[in-house]
């Protein structure tokens, strides 16, 4: 069956890939953890520094772009002011109860993951209330249960269990992106698969009781989902921009800054992570410098995304989707 939808990267097979249904992320995590837990911390450093601070580097990509400077400069309280009385306010409880940051962090990724869950559903199609329902209702169920009993479910799975499902679940996922690959997906799959991969992203909690593995294997879709938009917007803004032909200064450039941006803020994570170095089991101020960007992220993007904005609706709308 043959027909048009939206597109973000330059063809539906990449959007099933990253962001309609990334799947492979969850496969391939589960895979590596479960067989080789030796090398479990490797595995989400890895991940950590790959996907996860790349994802929140490239919003930086909106504010390094001048023509956004005038807005940014307009409305300067509510994106960098008032943060920063937050951010004073979050160092200071830290100092007293990191675990409350913690908490009030996972939150607001929940929230900052869901409203992204369901607004790739609008792309797709599936802009029904009750859709949105069931994502919304599995995230934070499964924050409420996971934050209080990580792995609550964790018994119920034994080795041989696990890479069975894992088996079955590659088997379909690449019968889905061949029928993808070849135009002959049915529309009522391409619209039920970012409905799943939404209602999929926190139930890992219920399975591992380590919050980073559990984080990394769910929340992996929603970086993977968010590095192909911003990044398939800024490359196809900058098409725009310089007639047609990719500036390849311009792009090294952020490239360059995304991944030292990353490393830098995976180094302080590690560094400020309990049962990595030295074996503490306290998070130190090192780690309160990712979270606090990572914080930041959640805030702003709230308004980078917000159409009813009229600059954002020029500045940014317009290069969302893959001209037809």
């Amino acid at each position: 069956m043959n027909y048009e939808v939206k597109k973000i990267t330059p063809n539906i097979f990449l959007d099933n890939l990253f962001i309609n249904f990334p799947l492979w992320f969850p496969i391939s995590y589960i895979y590596l953890a479960v067989n080789y837990p030796e090398k479990s911390n490797f595995l989400f450093i890895l991940v950590l520094f790959l996907f996860a601070e790349t994802h929140f580097a490239s919003t930086w990509l909106f504010l390094f772009d001048k023509q956004n400077w005038p807005w940014l400069k307009t409305n300067s309280y509510k994106l960098f002011f008032l943060p920063l009385y937050l951010i004073i306010l979050i160092a200071f409880t830290w100092f007293f109860t990191p675990s409350l940051i913690l908490i009030l962090h996972y939150l607001a990724s929940g929230w900052h993951v869901t409203k992204q869950s369901t607004g790739i559903l609008k792309i797709y199609g599936a802009n029904s209330k009750i859709y949105q329902f069931f994502v919304y209702f599995s995230s934070f169920t499964c924050l409420a249960i996971g934050l209080k009993n990580p792995g609550i479910l964790k018994s119920t799975l034994d080795f041989n269990f696990i890479n069975l499902i894992l088996l079955v679940l590659f088997i379909s996922y690449i019968a889905i992106l061949t029928f993808s690959l070849l135009g002959k997906l049915n529309k009522k799959i391409l619209i039920a698969l970012p409905l799943l991969t939404g209602i999929l992203i926190y139930i890992p909690i219920l399975f591992f009781d380590n919050l980073a593995t559990a984080t990394a294997v769910g929340v992996g879709m929603h970086w993977c989902q968010y590095i192909a938009i911003m990044w398939s917007m800024n490359i196809r803004k900058n098409l725009n921009q310089k007639s047609n032909l990719l500036n390849l200064s311009f792009t090294l450039k952020r490239v360059l800054f995304v991944f030292l941006y990353a490393l830098i803020m995976t180094s302080l994570a590690v560094i400020g992570m309990p049962n990595i170095i030295k074996n503490t089991t306290q998070y130190s101020y090192f780690y309160l410098i990712p979270l606090i960007f990572q914080l930041y992220h959640f805030y702003i993007d709230g308004f980078i995304w917000k159409f009813s904005d009229k600059h954002i609706k020029k500045s940014v709308l317009p290069f969302l989707f893959k001209n037809p």
